[in-house]
């Protein structure tokens, strides 16, 4: 396991339940070890450039449950996983369970984050 991939469960996993979820995560953003360290390495990227600190943490889990309908997780492309931290750390407006919720909601239904209000 490369470091960026040992970087991104120690960070983004917060109980041993999460290790196995962050894995599955992993695999499904990248066909290779070379692919899941490259996007393990830039979500870190992402997660550093946000000023939220939990908001890469809370996508991480969101986004961990983005499956269609025969249960196999959805990749998402980059644009929209890093726009999901994003919006998750600037709406500030909402509290953090109704920002995870209608942030689940839309990357479930069209996989875009929603609109900040």
């Amino acid at each position: 396991m490369g470091a960026a991939r040992e970087d991104f469960l120690r960070l983004y996993a917060t109980s041993p339940i999460h290790v196995t979820r962050l894995e599955r995560l992993l695999a499904a953003y990248g066909d290779d070890d070379d692919e899941r360290e490259a996007f393990a390495r830039r979500f870190i990227d992402w997660d550093r450039a946000c000023p939220d600190t939990e908001a890469a943490r809370i996508v991480t889990e969101i986004i961990s449950t983005c499956s269609d309908e025969s249960g196999r997780l959805r990749r998402l492309n980059d644009e929209v996983v890093r726009g999901a931290i994003r919006w998750m750390a600037d709406a500030k407006h909402l509290s953090v369970p109704d920002r995870a919720q209608r942030l689940s909601n839309s990357l479930q239904s069209s996989l875009l984050p929603p609109p900040i209000f």
